[in-house]
C-alpha cells in the first residue's frame, strides 16, 4: 500500500505503480493480476490504469504480422515454403477471430513459437517490424502467451459438467496459485 496526494487519475495511479515497481526491484512481466474496487480512475476504458496496462500493444502487433503474412496468397505461400525449408513443427500461421480468446491463445502461441522464422520471412520482404527485437515488447508479448494460454486453459475447465460453483472457484484458486507461484513467464528467457 501506497498513500498518493493530490490528484488520482488513471495515469497519475500508472506513475505511482510504476515507481513501486522500480523502488522494489520488480519486473512487469511478472505480473499475475490486478484487482480492483471497479472505480472509474483505475477501469476507465479510455484513461483507467487498466487501459495502460493492457496487452493490446502486443495484439495490434500480432495482427499486423498475420495479415502481412496471410493477406496476400504469394506472401502466404512463400512463408508456408519457408516453414518447409526449416522444418518447423508447425506448417503455417493461422488467422485471429478478434471476438475469441481461444482464437486469440492459440494465434498469439503460434506467433510465438514460429518469431524466428516470420523475422526472417519479414525481412525477407523488406517489412519492418521493430517489435520483434525490441526485448520491452518481446516480454510484453511472452506474458500475452502465457496469460492467453491460461484463460484457454481454465475456461475449459470450468466447461466441466456437473461442477458446482464451490468446485469452479477451487480450480480457479489452484490455478492463480499453481501460475503466480511459478514465478516465471514459461515463454520469457
Amino acid at each position: 500500500m501506497r498513500p498518493m496526494k493530490g490528484t488520482t487519475t488513471g495515469s497519475d495511479l500508472f506513475t505511482e505503480v510504476n515507481a513501486c515497481i522500480d523502488t522494489l526491484g520488480l519486473k512487469w512481466d511478472r505480473l499475475a493480476g490486478v484487482t480492483t474496487d471497479g472505480c472509474p480512475n483505475l477501469t476507465g476504458k479510455n484513461v483507467g490504469l487498466f487501459k495502460l496496462l493492457k496487452i493490446h500493444h502486443v495484439i495490434d502487433v500480432v495482427t499486423k504480422i498475420v495479415n502481412f503474412i496471410r493477406a496476400r496468397a504469394l506472401n502466404h505461400r512463400q512463408f508456408v515454403a519457408l516453414l518447409e525449408e526449416h522444418e518447423t513443427e508447425h506448417s503455417d500461421i493461422g488467422y485471429h477471430r478478434a471476438v475469441r480468446w481461444l482464437s486469440l491463445g492459440k494465434v498469439l502461441k503460434r506467433v510465438w513459437d514460429l518469431k524466428a522464422e516470420i523475422q526472417e520471412f519479414c525481412e525477407k520482404k523488406g517489412k519492418d517490424i521493430p517489435e520483434l527485437s525490441d526485448e520491452d515488447w518481446m516480454a510484453d508479448f511472452a506474458f500475452a502467451v502465457d496469460v492467453t494460454a491460461l484463460m484457454n486453459e481454465l475456461n475449459t475447465k470450468l466447461q466441466g459438467k456437473g461442477l458446482f460453483v464451490h468446485e469452479m472457484h477451487s480450480l480457479c484458486v489452484q490455478d492463480i496459485i499453481v501460475h503466480h507461484g511459478r514465478g516465471k513467464s514459461e515463454h520469457c528467457d
